[in-house]
């Protein structure tokens, strides 16, 4: 299959590049990159084109992906969607809510050829997540994604690019709480912060009560210690805990660690490449893997997402 990345910056070339590098199906990848001049043949099966050449690409993709800041992802798919198979595109998938909700997204999405690419869904501890919630009687569950500060230039500290913490880190809770909604939901308390300086969000908290049974809190920040969990309780008192459930460093052997009383015991899931999953996924049709990212799942998270946004009045 033939793939084409758009964007060229480090996620793209910590993350996306070694994970297709793995895939046997994968023959050749492609790189749009807006800071170079002239295309680049850097081996037989890897390409640097210019971004604004993407137009005259007569190439057909089964997969492109978009690794560019949000508010360029709406500007890309129009370039790509006629090109593509299928398109993955890096979360959020836009920070254009009128595109999110218009009928035109609607379309692609429920022909399956548009996605969202969240990868910790693609790891196996989400099943055993899953089998938790369904086999406990879980009432509880909190939850945290929060990173350093990153360079001054980055763009997630741009308001014209999309930048902000809801539009990264926070995209982890509200995806989580979203996926484990089967019924109803009711927001009870929206946080975000900012400090001077910062033309963006910094920080969020989201509180929601999900099936009228679990009490869900997510937070998430920029520029705060580092924090990659989710723990939840059962009626009993007994927890289950997750650390680093969202992002995975390389070599990471996820387990759950289960507490109750005095009592400690660790299950070890095992050492996943998510990214390389979740593309696999995708290039082999295993489609049923993106259900969250369907029309109604998706719709839902950008509910919640948008009940959040309004809350940013700076």
């Amino acid at each position: 299959m033939k793939i084409l990345v758009l964007g060229n910056g480090v996620h793209t070339n910590k993350r996306i590049l070694p994970a297709l590098k793995k895939i046997q199906e994968v023959d050749s990848i492609t790189i749009a990159d807006k800071n170079v001049s002239e295309d680049i043949d850097v081996n037989k099966k890897l390409k640097i084109i210019n971004y604004n050449h993407i137009s005259s690409i007569e190439d057909s993709y089964g997969l492109s992906i978009i690794a560019t800041p949000p508010y360029n992802h709406f500007e890309s798919f129009k370039k790509i969607n006629k090109k593509s198979e299928k398109i993955l595109i890096e979360k959020p998938i836009s920070n254009n809510l009128e595109w999110i909700f218009s009928s035109e997204l609607k379309k692609y999405l429920e022909n399956k050829s548009v996605f969202e690419a969240l990868m910790y869904f693609h790891h196996p501890i989400w099943e055993e997540l899953i089998n938790i919630i369904k086999s406990k009687n879980i009432k509880k569950i909190t939850t945290e994604f929060s990173v350093p500060h990153l360079p001054k230039g980055s763009h997630r500290y741009s308001k014209e690019f999309g930048g902000g913490s809801l539009n990264d880190q926070g995209m982890y809770p509200i995806s989580l709480a979203s996926e484990l909604i089967d019924n109803t939901y009711e927001i009870k308390n929206i946080k975000i912060f900012t400090e001077n300086d910062y033309e963006v969000d910094l920080s969020g908290e989201l509180e929601i009560l999900i099936d009228n049974t679990i009490d869900f809190k997510g937070t998430w920040g920029l520029g705060k210690d580092y924090k990659n969990f989710i723990k939840l309780i059962d009626t009993d008192g007994k927890s289950y805990e997750i650390n680093f459930f969202y992002s995975k460093p390389d070599g990471t052997d996820t387990k759950i660690i289960i507490k109750e009383g005095d009592s400690h015991k660790e299950i070890n899931i095992g050492v996943y490449d998510q990214f390389k999953i979740m593309y696999q996924d995708i290039i082999q049709n295993n489609t049923s893997k993106f259900n969250y990212s369907n029309y109604i799942n998706l719709m839902r998270r950008y509910d919640i997402y948008k009940n959040i946004r309004d809350e940013i009045k700076f």
